[in-house]
């Protein structure tokens, strides 16, 4: 196809405008190509048919914006270039982030999905001297005025637009938006097998907890190594101070009440660790014939989403006010021969800084006796930890494993308890893991892309 480039001037200063010459004066359309003294005829040959999706992975291409991928126009603007894509939307790209973003070989390492370059290595006002539409919309080139050329596919520059739907894209495969739920929340049970060897049913089921926080497998191997054998599926199990897959069973002088038949709190494992251990599996090998030994459940992003509609200051004291989370024993693994003592001083609500969103709940009976407040403030800290729990067990749902059933749980959301057993009328045989969110999430990601899935 032949194709045309308006050129002009660096020194033209008009507003930029659809359908007019804009501020540094080039509009590029796909048609006859015209050349002038700034520049020679350029090349996108450099570009290989997949180095847009190598270098910079994404999800699937969704139909709010990666549609009939093509560049119509680019319009290079005073400070950003405009560029219409065939589908009749837009986007504005600032030149710096353009620059530093340049995909030819001597600034970014196609094998090693890495820039070559440092913010140093080029300069910061460097502007385009030319823009050129290629091979009937599928590249923009760009030549900058500090003498270095561009290349930047359609679809390339599609997903990485600035517009709210590409942003919103991205966000949603950064992290899925979660589903919060109370007392009406039907567990989700999902077949163990087809988990293990179906990618479908894999990424149905790593969606499934990211937006709900706990699913049930069923028909697992009553085997302590399933646990470990779905994990490593997905990524890497967690090791801990208990190991990296222990039982769970009542014992005399236990070192943790998990080790007894009493009734358990509602709590997250291990909130002493800075990096807290993201997703635990806990398997049920032997479960109690007798009454007791259910699970309790709840939601704590939807009890801390009650508490900031209802009771703000409450929610506020628990957010604004670090606590003590503490343990101390002898590790049950060689790789942890000395004793072990762990303290992590983080508030009962974490939000993120940035979007105030809730990202993690921390509730465990292991608070240490020491606060650090002044002492006007541990009443009110103490009513609206009280509060907290309270609205816990009033959102709570509560649910018994069958033997091989498989519990999974997003430990930075949701609190979970136990019933109290008489471990002298039969056994309570569980087997525990965990895996950090890390390998879950990339799975998914990786399972999105393979499969073509794009998820909202």
């Amino acid at each position: 196809m032949s194709r045309r480039v308006l050129q002009g001037v660096l020194s033209s200063a008009r507003l930029w405008g659809k359908g007019r010459q804009n501020a540094v004066g080039l509009v590029a359309v796909p048609s006859q190509r015209l050349t002038s003294s700034l520049t020679a005829p350029l090349s996108c040959t450099f570009i290989t048919s997949h180095a847009w999706h190598n270098s910079h992975p994404t999800p699937a291409p969704s139909p709010t914006h990666h549609n009939a991928a093509g560049i119509r126009t680019a319009d290079a603007g005073k400070e950003m270039l405009e560029i219409t894509f065939a589908d009749g939307n837009s986007s504005f790209f600032p030149y710096c982030w353009l620059r530093d973003n340049c995909q030819c070989p001597q600034c970014f390492d196609s094998d090693a999905l890495c820039r070559k370059l440092t913010l140093e290595d080029w300069q910061h006002n460097d502007s385009p001297r030319s823009v050129q539409v290629e091979e009937g919309g599928r590249h923009v080139e760009v030549q900058w005025v500090s003498g270095h050329r561009s290349c930047y596919e359609a679809q390339w520059l599609q997903q990485h637009a600035f517009t709210p739907s590409a942003r919103d894209s991205q966000r949603s495969f950064l992290a899925i938006k979660k589903e919060l739920w109370s007392t009406e929340m039907k567990l989700p049970r999902m077949d163990y097998n087809g988990v293990m060897h179906g990618d479908k049913e894999l990424l149905d089921f790593l969606v499934t907890l990211e937006k709900k926080g706990v699913v049930v497998l069923t028909d697992a191997p009553r085997e302590p190594e399933a646990v470990l054998t779905i994990i490593n599926s997905i990524g890497y199990v967690k090791p801990t101070h208990y190991g990296t897959n222990y039982p769970i069973r009542s014992k005399a002088s236990a070192s943790s009440l998990a080790y007894t038949d009493q009734r358990l709190g509602m709590h997250n494992d291990l909130p002493y660790f800075q990096y807290v251990p993201g997703i635990i599996f806990l398997h049920c090998i032997t479960q109690f014939e007798g009454k007791g030994g259910e699970n309790d459940l709840a939601d704590g992003f939807h009890v801390a989403d009650y508490l900031k509609q209802f009771h703000p200051t409450e929610y506020r004291i628990l957010t604004d006010t670090p606590v003590y989370f503490w343990d101390k024993g002898v590790a049950q693994v060689k790789q942890e021969t000395t004793e072990y003592h762990k303290i992590v001083n983080i508030p009962i609500i974490v939000e993120d800084r940035l979007s105030g969103d809730v990202v993690r709940v921390n509730n465990s009976q292991l608070r240490n006796s020491y606060l650090d407040l002044p002492p006007e403030q541990v009443t009110p800290w103490y009513a609206a930890l009280r509060l907290f729990n309270q609205t816990v067990d009033q959102q709570s749902i509560r649910n018994k494993l069958n033997s091989g059933e498989m519990l999974v749980m997003d430990n930075t959301r949701l609190m979970h308890g136990r019933t109290g057993y008489d471990s002298a009328l039969g056994e309570r045989h569980m087997n525990q893991a965990y895996l950090d969110w890390d390998g879950a999430l990339s799975r998914r990601r990786v399972l999105q892309e393979k499969l073509g899935v794009t998820l909202e």
